[in-house]
């Protein structure tokens, strides 16, 4: 296995701990090529991910959410749990999973206070 061989279109969720003031809406679908993503999600917040490849069983994945362009009522927290409309950054190492062309990446992020729990899976 290379970063190539995760290349393809995936379903991201998330599943988080937090319970502030507004609603998180960060789910969707993404596709890697060459260990890279560019997306807007529903509210308007860009997305800019690199998966570099560790292992057989491992990658880095590392996120950068830029809300400056969301609608109005879409803001990240900050590692302090602050509202911010300010480009946040994400970081972990994903379990990759594979059975045949299936693939899973999952794992957890911790961002301050609140742990999320990402999970995604190869749609093609």
């Amino acid at each position: 296995m290379d970063i190539q061989s995760i290349d393809g279109t995936y379903r991201i969720s998330t599943v988080s701990d937090y319970n502030g003031p507004i609603e998180k809406r960060s789910d969707g679908i993404t596709e890697i090529k060459d260990g890279k993503t560019h997306r807007v999600d529903d509210a308007g917040c860009v997305w800019t991910t690199t998966i570099r490849y560790l292992n057989e069983n491992e990658v880095e994945f590392t996120s950068v959410a830029d809300p400056s362009d969301a609608v109005d009522d879409f803001l990240l927290t900050d590692e302090g749990g602050n509202l911010t409309r300010e480009p946040v950054t994400y970081q972990t190492i994903l379990k990759v999973d594979r059975k045949g062309d299936k693939i899973r990446l999952s794992g957890q992020i911790e961002h301050g206070a609140t742990t999320t729990v990402i999970t995604m899976i190869k749609q093609s």
